[in-house]
C-alpha cells in the first residue's frame, strides 16, 4: 500500500470513527447553520407544482412525529407529482403509498433527513413505475429495520440519496439484521447515482435482473451488496463505485457476495478496501452467476481479495490485488471444479508483479505482462517475425532451449532435447546428433517424455 493510500485510509477511518456513535444526535437535531434556501416549486407545463410537506403540517424538527402530515401530502395524487421535503429531520413511524411517476425530493442528502426509529420496512413500492428519490437521506435506528423495498417495480431511480443504518464495529452484532435497500420480484432498470448506503447488515440486496449503481459508495456495511434468490435472477452492474470500511473484523465481512445462482454481474472501475473477503462469487454445489466480470478494479482485503466459488464465464481484466494493513490475504481463490474456465488479463499483485499463474485452473486463459497461460487455439495459427528476430522461442529456467527462425529453421540448443518420435509399437525414440554430425536414435521406452 502506498503512503498516499495510507493517508487516504487514515482520513477515511477518522471520519468513520467520528460518525459511528453520534449518528442519532446528528439525525435528530436541526443545524442552525444549514442552508435554508428551498428549491423552487414552479410547475412545468400542465404538471402540478411540488407539494411542500410543510404546507401539510410537517415540522422537520426531528422531534415531532411527521407521519400524518407527510401522508396528507400524498393524498389524492393521480398524476406525476413531486413531493418536497425542505431542510430538516422528519421523524416518521410509517410511509404513505407513492403513486407511479412520483418524485420525492429534498434540499440535499445531508440536510433533509427522514428518521425511522421503528423495525419493519419504511418504504415499500410494489408494481410501481418511475418513482424517483432525489437529494435526501434516510436514517434507520431499529435493529431489524429495512429502508426501502422495491418489488415488481420498473425504472425507479435514486439520485444523491443517502440511506444509513446503525451497524458498526462498536454496535456489532446488534444491527446486523438491518437492510438498506431490497430489490425483488423482477424489479428492473432501477438506477442509483451519487448515492451512499452505509452502516447496514446488508446495504443493497438484489434478487432481480438488471439494475445499475454508478458513482456511489458503500461504507461500513457488514455485507455491502448481496446477490441472492437462487433462481438465476440476481444481477447488477456497478460502475465507478467504492466499497470501504475500517479494519475491524466486526464491521465488514464481505463487500460483494453472490450466494448462489444469479444473472450477469459486472463491475467496472470499482474500489474495495476494508473487509475479510472483498468479493465472493457463487456457492459450490449450489450455483453462481451466468456471467461475472471485473474491469479496472482495485481490490484489497484482509483474508481473501477475490474468491470464485461457482461461476460461469468469469472475466477479470486490469485488476489490482492488494492487502489491507497488517494483512496477507490470498489474492485469488478459484474453485477448479465449479469455475473450470475463465479469462484473466493483466491481474497485478500488490506483493509481486503478476498474480502467479498457478492460482488459475489449467483451462483458464491468462495473459500477464509478457506472458500467457492456458490459451487454446482453434484453426490455423500464424506467427510473423519482425526483422531477424526468432519466430518462436522456448525457454526453461531463463535459458533458451529451442527456437524457430524466420525462415522456418528449427534449432535445438539442448543436446539432450531434439525430435522425439513414436514407433508403431508404442515406443519413443530420440534423434541424437554426434560430434561428427552423424545421426543415431536413443530409445526412451514407452514413457512419453
Amino acid at each position: 500500500m502506498t503512503s498516499s493510500g495510507l493517508d487516504r485510509r487514515r482520513l477515511l477511518l477518522g471520519g468513520l470513527g467520528a460518525a459511528s456513535l453520534p449518528l442519532v444526535a446528528a439525525a435528530c437535531s436541526r443545524d442552525d447553520d444549514a442552508p435554508t434556501t428551498e428549491f423552487a416549486n414552479a410547475p412545468i407545463g400542465d404538471a402540478p407544482a411540488a407539494r411542500n410537506v410543510r404546507d401539510f403540517g410537517a415540522t422537520g424538527d426531528g422531534t415531532t412525529d411527521d407521519t400524518a402530515a407527510i401522508a396528507r401530502a400524498f393524498e389524492g395524487l393521480d398524476r406525476p407529482t413531486a413531493v418536497y421535503l425542505p431542510t430538516g429531520t422528519y421523524r416518521v413511524t410509517s410511509w404513505p403509498t407513492m403513486p407511479d411517476y412520483a418524485t420525492l425530493s429534498g434540499d440535499g442528502a445531508d440536510v433533509t433527513t427522514v428518521l425511522y426509529e421503528q423495525n419493519g420496512t419504511l418504504i415499500e413500492l410494489r408494481d410501481k413505475q418511475r418513482v424517483n428519490f432525489r437529494r435526501l437521506g434516510f436514517f434507520l435506528t431499529g435493529p431489524t429495520a429495512t429502508g426501502i423495498v422495491l418489488a415488481g417495480c420498473f425504472r425507479c431511480s435514486f439520485d444523491s440519496v443517502t440511506v444509513r443504518g446503525n451497524h458498526s464495529s462498536s454496535t456489532f452484532p446488534q444491527f446486523v439484521e438491518q437492510r438498506g435497500i431490497v430489490l425483488s420480484d423482477n424489479t428492473g432498470g432501477t438506477t442509483f447515482t451519487n448515492c451512499d448506503i452505509n452502516n447496514f447488515g446488508v446495504g443493497l440486496t438484489t434478487r432481480t435482473i438488471q439494475n445499475y449503481v454508478t458513482a456511489s459508495k458503500f461504507t461500513s456495511n457488514r455485507v455491502g451488496v448481496l446477490g441472492t434468490g437462487g433462481d438465476f435472477t440476481a444481477g447488477l452492474a456497478l460502475t465507478n463505485v467504492e466499497f470501504v470500511s475500517d479494519n475491524n473484523r466486526d464491521t465488514t465481512d464481505k463487500h460483494l457476495l453472490v450466494d448462489g445462482p444469479a444473472n450477469d454481474c459486472w463491475l467496472i472501475n470499482v474500489w474495495f478496501e476494508g473487509s475479510d473477503v472483498a468479493v465472493s462469487v457463487g456457492a459450490p454445489d449450489v450455483g453462481g452467476p451466468s456471467q461475472f466480470g471485473m474491469v479496472n478494479c482495485k481490490v484489497a482485503a484482509r483474508t481473501t481479495c477475490i474468491e470464485l466459488r461457482y461461476c460461469r464465464q468469469p472475466y477479470l481484466a486490469n485488476v489490482i490485488l492488494d492487502p489491507d494493513p497488517d494483512s496477507t490475504p490470498a489474492e485469488l481463490v478459484i474453485d477448479p471444479v465449479h469455475t473450470p474456465t475463465g479469462t484473466a488479463i493483466n491481474l497485478i499483485s500488490g506483493s509481486d508483479d503478476d498474480v502467479d499463474f498457478s492460482a488459475f485452473p489449467p483451462d483458464w486463459t491468462v495473459i500477464g505482462r509478457g506472458a500467457a497461460a492456458g490459451a487454446t487455439y482453434t484453426g490455423t495459427v500464424v506467427a510473423r517475425a519482425t526483422g531477424d528476430d526468432d519466430l518462436l522461442r522456448t525457454e526453461r529456467d531463463g535459458r533458451t532451449t529451442a527456437v524457430v527462425r524466420p525462415d522456418g529453421t528449427w534449432v535445438s540448443d539442448d543436446p539432450g532435447a531434439g525430435v522425439v518420435l513414436k514407433d508403431s509399437d508404442g515406443g519413443y525414440w530420440r534423434l541424437v546428433v554426434g560430434t561428427d554430425g552423424a545421426l543415431r536414435t536413443d530409445s526412451l521406452g514407452r514413457t512419453r517424455p
